[in-house]
């Protein structure tokens, strides 16, 4: 198993990178509408909902950081790193 999340078993986030692509894409599409929200109108409240998004987005990236293949682990830290950089200079 990749992660506590993953039993092992076929289905579950590290069975393929479509697979665990797609466990954060709910996460993904709600960071982009409220990015997108935020865009047009930037308000205090629509960054407190970019800034939410995009932390829960995050956080779904680092729990299926354990499916990443061995060599790119680094270079998948990295955007992990940046993106929490990234998010503590919003607005």
């Amino acid at each position: 198993a990749c992660d506590k999340d993953d039993n092992g078993s076929p289905i579950g986030p590290c069975s393929g990178y479509s697979s665990w692509a797609l466990s954060v894409q709910d996460e993904l599409n709600t960071a982009t509408t409220a990015g997108i929200a935020y865009a047009n109108d930037p308000t205090p409240a629509n960054c407190a909902a970019y800034k939410a998004a995009y932390q829960d987005y995050i956080d779904a990236l680092e729990n299926v950081r354990g499916c990443v293949a061995g060599a790119q682990t680094a270079a998948y830290q990295q955007a992990i790193d940046s993106a929490k950089a990234s998010l503590s200079s919003l607005c």
